[in-house]
């Protein structure tokens, strides 16, 4: 029975399939979350749980520990991003030749940013009116931090894997490292007052939708390219 599973999943098509359904499930987690926030910020609901969770991030605050949250937030600016995207698209699209990669890329790190910026004027709901240990404007929910880091370290960290998973046994750490950047991005925006939790949550939420359909849709072209692949194959 393991032996006929494994024969069945081994097959493009029948991987897809369990990695569609598999992306579909966390996608609907992450709209539920979405959602459930969203109705929070509308309704004001989410004052007690941004308070509790807020000052229990802040409580410790340190000098050395409020710079370590500046340098991590920094990695989540657009400057830096688009530094590594510049980087990391010459890579994909020079080095390996992966033309599509580089698209998906590409349009999931320019996709979020706008997605970001629609659904802040959507809520437009104010930053926290605490002291700000760095500079920031423009409305709070969902937070831009988070959602892009999650994207777009998200994406790289999974373009990396796949390029590296058959040349190290080790490459499973890459996105996880990625994910992880991700994270501690969304925790400093919290630290520094910039953000409520619930912003960064709904950040990582939104960001995690935008993300598996970028995935899924990679995965589309690349089950269509291997298809047309075979079928030359038998011409």
């Amino acid at each position: 029975m393991c032996k006929r599973l494994t024969l069945l999943t081994s097959q493009p098509s029948q991987k897809f399939k369990v990695y569609l359904g598999c992306g579909l499930l966390a996608a609907v987690f992450f709209i539920a979350v979405f959602a459930r926030l969203a109705v929070g910020v509308l309704y004001t609901e989410l004052e007690l749980f941004d308070s509790i969770v807020g000052d229990y991030i802040r409580s410790f605050t340190t000098p050395v520990l409020t710079q370590v949250a500046i340098f991590v937030t920094h990695l989540g600016s657009a400057p830096i991003v688009i530094s590594v995207f510049i980087i990391t698209a010459a890579y994909l699209f020079f080095s390996v030749r992966h033309r599509w990669e580089t698209i998906v890329l590409t349009t999931s790190l320019l996709g979020g940013m706008v997605l970001n910026e629609t659904l802040k004027f959507t809520f437009q709901r104010s930053r926290p009116s605490i002291q700000h240990l760095v500079e920031a404007d423009g409305y709070s929910f969902p937070s831009g931090h988070a959602m892009v880091a999650f994207i777009f370290y998200g994406m790289v960290g999974y373009l990396l894997w796949l390029n590296f998973r058959e040349k190290s046994r080790f490459s499973w750490y890459i996105p996880l490292l990625c994910f992880g950047l991700a994270i501690a991005i969304g925790v400093s925006r919290i630290y520094l007052g910039v953000h409520f939790p619930s912003d960064v949550i709904a950040g990582f939420a939104a960001g995690g939708i935008w993300l598996l359909f970028s995935v899924m849709g990679l995965h589309v072209v690349r089950l269509y390219k291997g298809s047309r692949s075979v079928d030359v194959d038998k011409d």
